[in-house]
């Protein structure tokens, strides 16, 4: 019999793998805590959030728009800033991620290959600039993360023109010394129709656009770069039975520590989902004829007639995988697994919040309030 529970049941997948998954998964809640951030405060209010971490005294809050990393104490209080915008060492274009190596944080950037380390204890930076020796690949390789033995997992710039990865269905996913020699392809990451090209109805050139839906594979790395977890979340196509998607996590080295198949409950996207996005759509230059232009953006967001099975993922230092997928009502319902895969609890999290730090005690999620002003909220978990 297939048991499904909020959407989610085990199976075994290709080896190796941990076992099967039987009973039903303990349903854990959460009792919230620490509240940071507030409407009209220059020290603790918040932009954007782009990342945060904690450890045994301080919460880490990344700043892309301000440029800087914004430290607390663990009773939320401002402690001082790490980083300020520049192009400087120690300073940010647009940061968005971080972890630790040992006892340093790291910070990267979106649009330039560069890393920081910073001392927590004394604020001294150090800035590095990738680059990755890659031979016959005319691609820029961005670093992703920082490995627990100081290895960088980098993956290609997603770029048009010559060489661009822009358009492929895969994109290799590499780790390196820090000196950048090549030592091993980690995974190959799906982006099957994550853009497209669109020519029809213009009167010059062509578009590129993005998929409303977009469900490329996820690689997500432990804070402390010591395993990475892959899921393959393609949406359902409507033809394979069961519904599933793939979890696979690797150590430090690259090997497989399990893979699982996890079967759900496709959601379907509504007739009417795209409408808005495609009269969006039409505000650009050079169309010529908006009726076939229109046409094929519809076409090639229709693509996608099921919403993926996951839309968050997260990894925590003690090997935990935390996957979420959202429910027609907005919430998220999260499923945890174990560092061998197996389901050990789930959970629900109200609308629009997001993990971005989890062990088996505690979670640090990011809340929005009806003003969109962001607020970095502790749960504790009650098992």
């Amino acid at each position: 019999m297939r048991s499904l529970l909020l959407g989610y049941a085990l199976a075994l997948g290709a080896a190796p793998v941990s076992g099967p998954v039987s009973g039903q998964i303990p349903e854990w809640t959460l009792e919230r805590g620490v509240t940071i951030g507030r409407v009209d405060d220059p020290v603790y209010g918040l932009t954007r959030v782009g990342g945060v971490l904690a450890d045994a005294e301080r919460v880490f809050v990344l700043q892309p728009e301000d440029g800087t990393v914004r430290v607390f104490s663990r009773a939320g209080e401002f402690i001082r800033d790490l980083g300020r915008r520049g192009e400087g060492p120690g300073e940010f274009t647009r940061p968005n991620g971080m972890g630790w190596h040992g006892s340093r944080l790291w910070i990267k950037e979106s649009m330039s290959p560069r890393l920081t380390f910073f001392d927590v204890a004394t604020g001294e930076a150090e800035t590095i600039r990738y680059r990755a020796d890659v031979p016959g690949s005319p691609n820029r390789w961005m670093p992703l993360a920082v490995l627990a033995d100081g290895r960088i997992v980098a993956s290609p710039q997603l770029t048009t023109g010559p060489g661009g990865a822009m358009g492929a269905s895969e994109l290799p996913v590499i780790v390196t010394e820090p000196d950048g020699t090549l030592r091993d392809t980690l995974t190959r990451q799906s982006i099957d129709g994550l853009v497209g090209r669109i020519t029809a109805g213009r009167s010059v050139g062509e578009t590129w656009v993005t998929s409303p839906i977009p469900d490329l594979d996820f690689v997500t790395f432990a804070p402390d770069g010591s395993s990475v977890v892959v899921v393959k979340r393609q949406g359902w196509d409507g033809r394979t039975d069961p519904a599933e998607f793939e979890v696979t996590r690797l150590d430090v080295h690259g090997d497989t520590v399990y893979r699982r198949r996890i079967e759900y409950e496709p959601r379907p996207v509504p007739s009417d989902y795209f409408d808005d996005r495609i009269a969006d759509g039409m505000d650009r230059p050079n169309i010529s004829n908006r009726r076939a232009y229109a046409r094929a953006l519809r076409e090639f967001y229709e693509q996608r007639r099921y919403f993926p099975p996951v839309t968050s993922v997260a990894v925590a230092n003690d090997g935990t995988a935390w996957l979420a997928r959202q429910r027609e009502d907005g919430e998220r319902e999260w499923l945890v697994l174990d560092g061998s895969g197996s389901a050990i609890g789930r959970f629900r999290l109200p609308r629009g919040g997001g993990i971005w730090f989890a062990n088996l005690t505690e979670c640090w999620v990011v809340e929005s309030d009806a003003l969109d002003i962001p607020y970095v909220v502790q749960y504790n978990i009650v098992r």
